[in-house]
């Protein structure tokens, strides 16, 4: 079967020192370090890619297992942990049907994962089968409600009218991708064994933002990121939705 992230993982892995990048980051990081039960808790990051999330919670004391479909996006994973001096487990697999013998998590990432994936509802009961009860999962997904707002705003009128009614569209990795909004989200974490506590929007403002900002105008967009994504109606309109949910 082809690969379709195949050749992308080095563009992906340098998306995060971009503005939208480092500060989707550090906002799902906020979230994470004020909700993850404490380290050394178990941490399965499903679809983890270069580890962009995995390191920083292993350089915190996690024990953080990778899981990641792609050889070539796992080596990067390791490189990165090696030159951050952390121990990462790196699993190859699907987040639909994962490996056997993992162990059973206390918490669970999967972060623009679901988008590319056939069925994610599926995914979501693979994710729960793989947690304890209680525990913890950090969802990261496309919002429908806002896929025309970033063509719009950039002048692909075609092309925003087209986002307004459907839900495909391939992003900057060049990859299809499928979103979903609140409300579908909602219903298949409940069918899928997940209660959801809390949500926030990600995402607004940054996408236009240029990347030479000084520490900071960076800070600045960061708390006008943070207020706006908890607030309406600008957390229903943000680029990403991010959903913490427990495993019931």
């Amino acid at each position: 079967m082809e690969d379709r992230f195949a050749g992308r993982a080095q563009w992906f892995d340098e998306h995060y020192a971009s503005t939208r990048g480092s500060l989707r980051l550090e906002l799902v990081l906020e979230r994470l370090r004020s909700s993850l039960p404490p380290p050394p808790a178990q941490i399965l990051d499903a679809g983890g890619g270069t580890g962009a999330f995995a390191v920083p919670l292993a350089a915190g004391g996690y024990d953080v297992t990778l899981l990641d479909g792609s050889a070539e996006w796992l080596d990067v994973a390791r490189r990165n942990a090696e030159a951050a001096r952390v121990s990462l487990r790196l699993v190859k697999g699907s987040v639909e049907a994962p490996p056997a013998g993992l162990p059973l998590y206390e918490a669970v990432l999967c972060h623009a994962v679901l988008m590319y994936v056939g069925d994610p509802e599926t995914a979501l009961r693979a994710l729960r089968s793989m947690t304890r009860d209680g525990g913890i999962l950090s969802l990261l997904e496309k919002n429908r409600d806002a896929l025309a707002l970033r063509p719009g705003f950039g002048g692909d009128y075609r092309e925003a009218e087209r986002l307004l009614t459907a839900r495909d569209s391939v992003g900057r990795l060049g990859v299809r991708n499928r979103a979903h909004n609140v409300e579908e989200w909602r219903a298949m974490l409940g069918r899928s064994g997940w209660q959801v506590e809390d949500w926030r929007g990600v995402r607004l403002f940054s996408d236009a933002a240029p990347d030479d900002l000084d520490a900071a105008d960076f800070q600045a967009l960061l708390d006008l990121e943070r207020a706006a994504g908890s607030l309406e109606p600008y957390r229903s309109v943000s680029r990403l939705i991010h959903f913490l949910a427990k495993a019931c």
